[in-house]
């Protein structure tokens, strides 16, 4: 076992400085100065007492490289600190825990297999700063440069944004948590917390595999231009090349139509109206001329598209009408071959289509007129200072799921752009969003709210297993490391990739560390000793130290992590730190839902 030789040593030195004092007590009447027996036996007894200490302080440690623990704590026993939040338990790493942990495995000290099997990774990893461990907090102020959170799929992630979620429900935070796949003892907890701290009536649900308990949220409703929605809905298509991007031309043309049409004739902008528009040309025309042109219409009961279209070129040649870009653009569309519109848009519409057919019409495409359930929308959201739950349900359609969660995003950042630019005192409401499965969610027009949000009073928090994946998603190398220069706090959980330990590593950077060298040799007397008998032999052993560079995290290190461990990279600091596993959540919430929904 490790520190085993500082055990025994200490051991020794207790017993050796207890024994003097006896010994002096039992021969004191024939010793000078034997009177002083007494005082002198406590004085060793109190002696002694340091290398007990250090003899029982090297037997903990050692226990505890070797053997590990569960760190558990109930929510109410999390440390606090004033205007800060907590991470978990941790000791900053320097280059001395990189050399004892290299020295270590290199004499073959490991964690028996039972242990590692049980924390899933080598214990030994924290137990060389176990003695030093503190609560870990990150300045609340602080949040607002954002965080990354990174690792193999159940090594602790979502546990992560437990533990920081809890806390900022009690701080009074507004929340957004978006959550493709929906984890059950999240929900479950998210809606505790909000019990627990007399939040209840703030939390809110979006659920589209519940649609029957989720309220309704138009994912569509924010924008700058007509053409940013455009955006959005054709983002849902996956990535076009040779004659698939002629297609995904002509379908974003006649999308920004459809929507400039609806913006113009006063008409609310949902998927299912964008989608009966695409279908439904005329009648986008039609609505658009009535509310801006009601002149064109003269005393046509039913109006007639042709007719309309030769009243507004017979206007505009006569100029008593000025020509209207938007109304031309649903015309060009309308004097197309009907067939060939149709096949243009065919791979579009069953987008949509996923989208606001059937429960997920109300919940994604709400009309006020026509819905009993409440209509969440971002001011009601930031006003009300409500903690929001976005169940997205990739489980049950990793597609339209995707799709959802990529324009509420994009959505959301439309608002906190308006919110900056026009409502002063918004920038003092803390808003926090937790986005887990990142990757599949953010789009390059969102990294914007990376570098600007700063001054929203916005704080990030993104989740995902390797930055490979945002790469993959993103298709450019800039772009992840975009991501990784607005996050001030980088936890990196166990990665089973050898490509993201490598470079979390780099990210750690490198040292001067302290490489011992050993060299044994032997040889026969004769040759070198000057002794004449051929049967002698003499041995030499050489340690030499070096400096040598060397990373400052190995990236073996990060793939040998325990579960719930991590390494974080906060401001310019690094640490390594662990996770309390925080007591189940007694709320059914979710399994309440669950039968409702089947019922």
């Amino acid at each position: 076992m490790p520190y085993r030789g500082e055990q025994i040593y200490g051991a020794l030195l207790f017993a050796g400085i207890l024994a003097t004092g006896l010994l002096f007590a039992a021969l004191s009447p024939g010793l000078p100065y034997g009177g002083a027996a007494r005082e002198v036996l406590i004085a060793c007894v109190l002696l002694s007492l340091a290398p007990a200490a250090y003899a029982v302080r090297a037997h903990f440690l050692g226990r505890h490289l070797v053997e590990g623990e569960l760190l558990r704590m109930a929510p109410a026993e999390l440390p606090s600190k004033i205007a800060h939040t907590f991470l978990g338990l941790a000791f900053p790493w320097s280059p001395s825990h990189t050399e004892r942990l290299m020295r270590m495995m290199s004499e073959g000290w490991e964690p028996p297999e039972r242990t590692q099997a049980l924390f899933g990774g080598n214990t030994l990893i924290h137990g060389l700063g176990l003695a030093d461990e503190a609560p870990l907090f990150i300045p609340d102020k602080k949040r607002t440069h954002h965080t990354l959170v990174l690792g193999s799929p159940g090594e602790g992630k979502t546990r992560f944004l437990e533990l920081m979620i809890r806390q900022l429900v009690a701080k009074g935070d507004v929340l957004v948590i978006v959550d493709p796949k929906g984890d059950a003892r999240l929900i479950n907890a998210v809606r505790q917390a909000c019990e627990e701290r007399g939040r209840t009536g703030d939390f809110r649900l979006v659920a589209l595999p519940w649609p029957k308990t989720s309220v309704a949220y138009n994912p569509l409703e924010n924008f700058g231009t007509p053409s940013e929605i455009a955006d959005r809905l054709i983002g849902m298509l996956p990535p076009a090349g040779g004659d698939g991007e002629a297609f995904r031309g002509f379908q974003w043309g006649a999308t920004c139509a459809v929507v400039q049409g609806l913006f113009l004739a006063g008409k609310p902008i949902t998927i299912h109206r964008v989608l009966h528009g695409l279908r439904n040309l005329s009648e986008v025309a039609v609505d658009l001329v009535r509310k801006r042109f009601p002149e064109l219409l003269g005393r046509r009961q039913t109006p007639d598209i042709a007719e309309i279209a030769n009243a507004y070129e017979a206007a505009v040649g006569g100029g008593t009408l000025k020509r209207s870009k938007e109304l031309d653009d649903l015309l060009a569309y309308l004097q197309l071959d009907a067939n060939y519109y149709r096949k243009m848009v065919a791979s579009f519409l069953p987008q949509l289509e996923r989208l606001s057919a059937g429960p997920k019409r109300e919940v994604l495409s709400p009309e006020p007129e026509e819905t009993a359930r409440e209509i969440l929308t971002w001011t009601s959201v930031d006003r009300q200072r409500l903690v929001v739950y976005f169940y997205l349900g990739s489980l049950h359609g990793e597609e339209s799921a995707n799709a959802v969660g990529r324009m509420l995003l994009l959505d959301l950042q439309a608002y906190l752009a308006a919110r900056y630019s026009y409502d002063p005192e918004g920038r003092n409401q803390r808003l926090s969003l937790f986005v887990d499965e990142a990757h599949h969610l953010v789009s390059k027009p969102f990294l914007n709210i990376l570098a600007e949000a700063r001054g929203a009073d916005v704080a990030v928090v993104l989740s995902s297993q390797t930055t490979a994946q945002f790469e993959q998603s993103l298709g450019s190398k800039a772009a992840v490391d975009e991501i990784l220069t607005h996050s001030l706090l980088h936890v990196q959980f166990q990665s089973r990739n050898p490509r993201e330990a490598e470079d979390f590593s780099k990210l750690a950077g490198e040292r001067q560390l302290r490489v011992a060298g050993e060299s044994y040799r032997y040889e026969p007397a004769f040759f070198s000793s000057g002794l004449y008998n051929v049967d002698d032999f003499r041995a030499m052993h050489n340690v030499s130290i070096q400096l040598k560079d060397a990373p400052l995290v190995p990236p073996w290190a990060i793939c040998q992590l325990p579960t719930f461990h991590y390494f974080a990279r906060l401001g310019g600091r690094l640490y390594k730190g662990r996770i309390p596993l925080l007591t189940d959540p007694t709320s059914t919430f979710v399994q309440d839902l669950q039968r409702e929904s089947a019922a």
